[in-house]
């Protein structure tokens, strides 16, 4: 997985794609109210709550929860490329990465999937698309995640049924 799924990028070069990024959605990081969502949402977006997960009130409590949810992140980004395609990892304290989501089967192929590869446990999840046409942010404090662009969207939407019940924002409207 990591031979050519999961490329972590050298610094000065994923600084490139972390700086586009983050100058285009705007994104502030922060962990109190005032500095949320991260970013400028666009549209079409929709933000999810992941409360009920930390707080283990959905079936199976946490874990189950946690993948389930990391288990959408990953349908939806193979769902959103080709087999042979890449999209952008982005953490803002730690390297950037390209990776390639048909190169795995199960979300805990993903190096670090629980803490923030595709669930925030503990920090940032954020994956773009090429030219930012799609892509997943999720927020470790404000437990949400935002899925935006019109493919992204529809796909979380479908492979989420009966994982996430609460829409915080649409297109960054309550």
């Amino acid at each position: 997985m990591y031979d050519d799924g999961w490329v972590e990028l050298e610094w000065e070069a994923g600084k490139v794609l972390w700086n586009d990024f983050a100058e285009r959605f705007q994104f502030r990081a922060g962990s109190t109210p005032k500095d949320w969502p991260a970013i400028a949402e666009p549209v079409p977006s929709v933000t999810w709550d992941l409360s009920p997960i930390f707080s283990g009130d959905c079936p199976g409590g946490f874990d189950t929860g946690m993948l389930a949810v990391a288990s959408s992140v990953l349908g939806t980004l193979q769902d959103c490329t080709d087999w042979y395609e890449t999209v952008a990892f982005h953490d803002w304290v730690h390297p950037s990465a390209l990776f390639r989501p048909h190169q795995v089967d199960e979300p805990q192929e993903v190096p670090g999937w629980d803490t923030g590869g595709l669930f925030p446990n503990g920090d940032y999840t954020i994956f773009v698309g090429r030219e930012h046409a799609f892509g997943i942010v999720g927020h470790p404090w404000e437990q949400s995640l935002c899925v935006f662009g019109e493919a992204a969207v529809d796909a979380f939407t479908i492979r989420n049924v009966k994982v996430l019940d609460t829409i915080l924002r649409r297109q960054s409207t309550p």
